[in-house]
């Protein structure tokens, strides 16, 4: 799959194209198809470095963009729970 990730901490430049496997959802995970992605200004602030006190294990390289849309679970592994 392709992802928009960070490998280098930095500005707008530090964005690249990534070729990563497709994510496989573990117990009490679900995996959504996206349809649509944001990248908010905690993003923002990660690929800067900015949140590095609250958030140390955050390294690149990583895939900003914790705001998703899209369709699903795929449900061979999903979480207990969730409506079908």
């Amino acid at each position: 799959m392709k992802a928009i990730g960070v490998d280098v901490f930095g500005g707008p430049e530090a964005l690249r194209v990534m070729e990563l496997p497709a994510p496989q959802a573990g117990p009490g995970e679900v995996r959504i198809r996206v349809h649509a992605a944001a990248v908010n200004p905690t993003d923002v602030l990660l690929r800067q470095d900015a949140h590095a006190v609250r958030m140390p294990d955050r390294q690149p390289p990583f895939v900003p963009g914790m705001d998703a849309a899209g369709a699903g679970p795929v449900w061979p592994n999903a979480a207990s729970g969730c409506a079908r």
